[in-house]
């Protein structure tokens, strides 16, 4: 007879890990801060007032490596214990800052530096022209396609810019990334009076050949019919936000339309719009949010994007494992908050849901990571990911 070792009880549902498609690491600090300090409505918007006088200076804080070091761990030791395993981030303009995340974060995750050259970027984030060239094939020489060629946006990054990248990244066959159609005053920014020779917002990318490699592409909620046929024939993918277009104000992105159109999506925080890094609760804010507006909006269907989808997407399927014979077992256990009996899965996934949205109860018990434990609730040492009980 064959010999399992020691077995034990699960410490909760057993579920696939949760990767989280679209964050910011230099923004944990200010998780939920993004908009302090900035009225409801301003002339520029929400989201870009936010930028200048919250998430800019704390981006600036990691151009000092010991900074930058600190923000990383704790960013790792809290999405850990939320059970998110890996990811696409941000990091920031900073070279070193960048290459110290994809040091020290595990190898599922990938990353981007964070490419602004216009003059309107502060000086001390603004990107080097004669350098960043440099610096970026020398990131995808060493860390090959777990670097991301990132263009934040295009309010902050020229045409120039965005073309010579979009070149390394077909070069070393890399993922880019960026934002699209967050907000109104963004949308017209960049079509009136940036890029009015363009025929939208969506087209910028397109034309200036991001969408040449695969892009994961955060928002899309003001598009236009024209944007969608362009964005649908690009292939490009959607990490859709719903906490953050909540709680900036940035509106719903058309669930409806996106499914319609076969268009790749998952879930994501957009951290540090969103107090936390719990996919948990973005699975609650999308059922939130979506709830009597499309038929899509699931239980199911939300944990699928919120685990197995950006999996998939990321093209970590071996990398990450799951349950499936012959992968490297990878788990998360999570304790219930609501007593279900039943034995449907819809039924089930709502248990874990917390009432507390913005700051979720801690349910995680425990995470399994190619056959190893990196986080275990019980661990009296701190909770990352190389000093995790075995």
């Amino acid at each position: 007879m064959r010999d399992f070792g020691s077995i034990r009880t699960s410490r909760g549902v057993i579920l696939p890990p949760f990767l989280d498609l679209h964050t910011h690491i230099s923004q944990h600090p200010i998780r939920g801060k993004f908009t302090e300090g900035i009225e409801q409505t301003t002339s520029e918007g929400r989201l870009l007032e936010g930028l200048k006088r919250n998430v800019y200076p704390a981006e600036a804080l990691c151009n000092d490596p010991n900074r930058a070091e600190k923000v990383i761990r704790d960013f790792l030791a809290d999405t850990l214990r939320h059970g998110v395993v890996g990811g696409c981030a941000y990091m920031t303009s900073n070279v070193q800052a960048t290459r110290l995340a994809l040091t020290i974060l595990p190898d599922t995750w990938r990353v981007g530096m964070v490419l602004m050259d216009r003059p309107e970027v502060p000086e001390n984030l603004r990107t080097d022209p004669g350098s960043v060239i440099g610096q970026m094939i020398e990131l995808a020489e060493v860390f090959g396609d777990r670097f991301v060629v990132t263009d934040r946006f295009a309010p902050v990054v020229s045409k120039t810019l965005r073309r010579s990248a979009a070149k390394i990244a077909r070069r070393f066959n890399l993922f880019t990334q960026t934002h699209l159609n967050e907000q109104p005053s963004e949308k017209l920014l960049v079509e009136k009076v940036l890029y009015p020779d363009y025929p939208n917002y969506t087209s910028v990318y397109h034309r200036d050949g991001l969408f040449d490699s695969p892009c994961i592409v955060a928002h899309c909620v003001h598009m236009t019919t024209d944007e969608w046929d362009v964005f649908a024939r690009s292939g490009a993918i959607i990490a859709h936000c719903p906490t953050s277009n909540l709680l900036l104000g940035s509106g719903r992105m058309d669930l409806d339309e996106v499914i319609r159109r076969k268009i790749q999506y998952a879930l994501a925080t957009d951290v540090g719009a969103s107090p936390t890094v719990s996919m948990l609760a973005e699975i609650g804010r999308f059922l939130q949010v979506h709830a009597g507006r499309s038929a899509y909006a699931t239980p199911s269907e939300a944990l699928y994007r919120a685990t197995l989808a950006p999996q998939d997407i990321l093209r970590m399927n071996a990398l990450v494992g799951g349950l499936t014979i012959g992968q490297p077992a990878s788990f998360i256990e999570v304790k219930p908050l609501k007593n279900s009996s039943s034995d449907n899965a819809e039924e089930c996934i709502a248990s874990l849901i917390s009432d507390s949205l913005d700051d979720p109860a801690l349910t995680v018990q425990q995470v399994t990571l190619r056959g190893r434990c990196v986080f275990s609730a019980d661990s009296t040492g701190p909770n990352e990911y190389t000093a995790c009980p075995t």
